[in-house]
């Protein structure tokens, strides 16, 4: 059996000079009464041990008993190790070796309480009488052992199927990192209706510009682009022509990206204008489109959604193979977006981008990004942005809550609260893929993003 490692302790198998150091770790069970009427010996040969930084800090021990039966002896781990899993590890070990050797029926004695139930619980053992002790050993005050027997054959052909179950619910019922957190999904909007040069030197307006930051957001990990087209002089355009410039080099240069187009009502408002982009086709046909689920107040003017022009979009991006990013700023929005699902409008998974700050809509507190993702639909994948000030608590808060995040320039252009260092888009997502290696959550590969968000995988 090979070494394993883990990053507390080693498993090994025992060897003679390993004698000394398992009778130290049972003392602390009272189990290391050697040789005495309940333990006449001990063979280290049989035994698996724990070892920290040339410590022992556990054992196990097993012995054969016929060709098909096997008996575990003493299991111990040093109290200050309990809670990091040496038990369990120990257990397995020992039971993989007697099976291995032909072993199908183990028989366990165990005294206390707490251990009965513990291989009960995690292997299927199950009671089959007591036995009187013949010497004080381990629990002095119970003067009986509780025989237990395993069904060796059961349990290895079903163990990792019951992992997976155990995993599964797990990942449906408990919060992360109980639970595995899904890979981060990070989207970049990287140029807005609203930033200008004037403002920031560092708003991507050009075609060129939009793609050199989407390439370098892409490297930093990002892997979908909410994309805005400006015109030449730098105004916000629904032009299909400049999106046709932007999406296929994108795909080119980095494989697998999802291109998200906007369909925005803050600078125009007829349908043909706003839904110009979902028409184009090959290689320029955007992967998703942003969807506004209702009317809203910026600080900079009016986004006017009617429900008839919100149905005209979804019922487009249907047709047209086009996945919506669903942007809510409320609860309402929420509720129209179970309407749209229940009238087939829109289907299968869903994304939502919950977006908080903006003054006259929900304010960015953790109580109402809980409120507003408890309330999505069932088998919808969330975002969380923060407007202005609000971007980094609020990504923050996505990440440890499981979601995914939306960053960029459009939503603030600047990288601090004091306003006084302005971003760039790169930065904005360096940062945020620092905040989740701190708490161990991966960022998303092309692949899984697509998985995550419901897009065909093949074209990665």
């Amino acid at each position: 059996m090979s070494d394993i490692v883990s990053d507390h302790y080693s498993l090994r198998r025992a060897g003679s000079s390993d004698y000394e150091a398992i009778l130290e770790v049972m003392a602390h069970w009272n189990m290391h009464h050697v040789p005495s009427p309940e333990m006449g010996s001990v063979d280290p040969s049989y035994f698996f041990v724990a070892e920290r930084e040339g410590v022992v800090i556990g054992a196990a021990g097993y012995q054969i008993i016929s060709p098909a039966q096997g008996k575990t002896t003493l299991l111990g781990v040093i109290p200050d190790f309990s809670g990091l899993g040496v038990g369990k590890e120990l257990q397995e070990a020992r039971l993989e070796a007697m099976y291995a050797a032909g072993v199908r029926e183990v028989i366990t004695n165990a005294d206390r309480p707490e251990v009965i139930v513990w291989y009960k619980k995690h292997y299927g053992y199950r009671e089959i009488g007591h036995t009187r002790k013949l010497a004080p050993f381990s629990l002095e005050s119970v003067e009986h052992w509780t025989t237990l027997e395993l069904d060796l054959e059961r349990y290895m052909r079903s163990r990792s199927i019951s992992r997976e179950q155990r995993q599964r619910y797990i990942d449906r019922h408990d919060p992360p990192p109980l639970s595995n957190y899904p890979p981060l999904v990070i989207n970049a909007c990287l140029t807005g209706m609203v930033p200008t040069r004037m403002r920031t030197p560092h708003v991507p307006v050009s075609p060129e510009e939009i793609i050199a930051d989407a390439v370098q957001v892409f490297e930093a990990g990002a892997r979908v682009v909410h994309l805005h087209a400006r015109d030449s002089e730098g105004y916000p355009t629904p032009d299909a022509r400049v999106y046709e410039r932007i999406i296929p080099a994108l795909r080119r240069e980095c494989p697998g990206i999802v291109c998200c187009v906007t369909t925005s009502g803050r600078h125009w408002s007829d349908f043909d204008r706003r839904s110009e982009v979902l028409e184009l086709e090959g290689d320029a046909k955007p992967d998703m489109a942003s969807l506004t689920l209702g009317s809203l107040n910026f600080n900079t003017g009016a986004s006017v959604n009617t429900i008839d022009m919100i149905e005209r979009l979804a019922m487009r991006m249907l047709e047209r193979g086009i996945k919506p990013e669903l942007e809510a700023f409320d609860l309402g929005m929420v509720n129209l977006a179970k309407y749209l699902e229940r009238n087939g409008v829109i289907q299968g998974r869903k994304y939502f981008n919950l977006l908080l700050g903006n003054l006259n809509t929900a304010p960015a507190t953790l109580t109402n990004l809980a409120t507003l993702s408890g309330a999505l639909p069932d088998d919808s994948a969330w975002a969380a942005a923060g407007l202005g000030q609000f971007q980094l608590p609020m990504n923050m808060a996505a990440i440890v809550a499981g979601g995914h995040v939306r960053v960029g320039l459009e939503d603030t252009i600047h990288y601090d609260y004091g306003k006084r260092h302005l971003a760039t888009n790169r930065a904005l997502v360096d940062r945020v893929g620092r905040v989740a290696s701190e708490i161990q959550r991966p960022l998303a590969e092309p692949s899984e993003t697509r998985q995550i968000l419901g897009l065909p995988v093949e074209e990665c």
